[in-house]
């Protein structure tokens, strides 16, 4: 869903974007409120109902005040399937962000109180791909090992030697993440048997684009040597998900100025260290200079838990935040 407003008298040149995520995540809410989700099984563990709250309530501000805001066009993205990572590219896609020319966006952060935010420049999250690996031995007997190609010891030596490539291959002032997660192998039923395959599955994170662009051939030549060495043949699937995440600094240094003149100094924080979590925002970012910046919540749970909640508490803050940004955007844009 995408709305327009048209501000000011006259027609601007500058076309300023608001985007709120708006799905859920397949968690049971165990948390009791008025606005609890009615949906078993589905919840907004990740706040975007809050997300949305704030940019809708962004949207009635500016557009109750939109006859003496600057000429110009405030662009309003409510966006979808934000955790299948494809949302944002599908918009992006299909032009939401051709006619813009800088987007922010918040999200809630609950280490930080009602009422703060984090800003920070450059990368704040990471890039989020994934490979899966099938390793193809030779299965048998479990007290003949040396008649078999063993696919768990070579899976075990992978994923063993994987943390080599970011130990000793990356820059350590260049974060990375290799973390295996799936390993599938065997049969249930029965503890004597070597089986002839086994599979794993991955994710891999960096937040730098060009550490990122290294990673599938220096994972596959890792791969590729231990099969070798064993006899065992491999079928490798790379996959491209989200960008990192990188703040464009003039457009982070008015979160700054809009923070501290609309909430105070001493309520604009600046975030430690970027996380390696993902965000699709990363697409509008790859196209258009924009930045996201956290908004505190102040929940004792943390974000996709089922007790977590974006709340009430957070609202006038996320939304002078964002209606002030896209003003002010608008006026240094005259």
């Amino acid at each position: 869903v995408v709305g327009v407003i048209e501000s000011g008298q006259g027609r601007g040149d500058k076309t300023f974007a608001l985007r709120g995520d708006m799905d859920a995540l397949p968690i049971q809410e165990e948390r009791e409120t008025s606005y609890k989700s009615t949906v078993p099984g589905v919840m907004h563990a990740c706040g975007h109902d809050g997300h949305t709250a704030n940019l809708m309530g962004a949207a009635l501000v500016l557009n109750a005040l939109k006859a003496v805001l600057p000429p110009g066009r405030i662009k309003l993205v409510f966006q979808p399937a934000e955790e299948t990572v494809r949302g944002a590219d599908v918009m992006v896609a299909s032009g939401v962000v051709d006619d813009v020319d800088a987007i922010v966006m918040l999200h809630g952060w609950p280490v930080l109180a009602p009422g703060i935010i984090g800003v920070r420049n450059g990368p704040v999250m990471a890039s989020s791909d994934q490979f899966l690996l099938t390793i193809n031995g030779k299965g048998g007997h479990g007290a003949y090992p040396h008649d078999t190609i063993d696919p768990i010891a070579i899976g075990a030596q992978i994923v063993s030697n994987l943390h080599s490539i970011v130990a000793r291959e990356i820059s350590p002032v260049q974060p990375a993440v290799i973390s295996v997660t799936q390993f599938f192998a065997g049969t249930p039923a029965a503890t004597n048997i070597i089986p002839g395959m086994a599979k794993l599955g991955a994710t891999v994170r960096a937040l730098s684009p060009d550490v990122r662009k290294t990673l599938p051939e220096r994972i596959e030549r890792v791969i590729a040597g231990i099969c070798a060495a064993h006899r065992a043949t491999y079928e490798y699937k790379y996959s491209h998900g989200t960008p990192v995440t990188v703040n464009d600094t003039g457009i982070t240094d008015l979160i700054r100025e809009v923070g501290r003149d609309v909430l105070g100094g001493e309520n604009v924080v600046e975030l430690p260290e970027p996380t390696m979590g993902a965000e699709d925002f990363a697409y509008y970012l790859e196209k258009v200079p924009g930045a996201m910046f956290r908004l505190g919540t102040g929940c004792e749970y943390l974000l996709h838990t089922p007790k977590y909640d974006f709340g009430d508490a957070p609202l006038e803050a996320g939304i002078s935040m964002m209606a002030e940004t896209a003003r002010r955007f608008l006026t240094q844009g005259k």
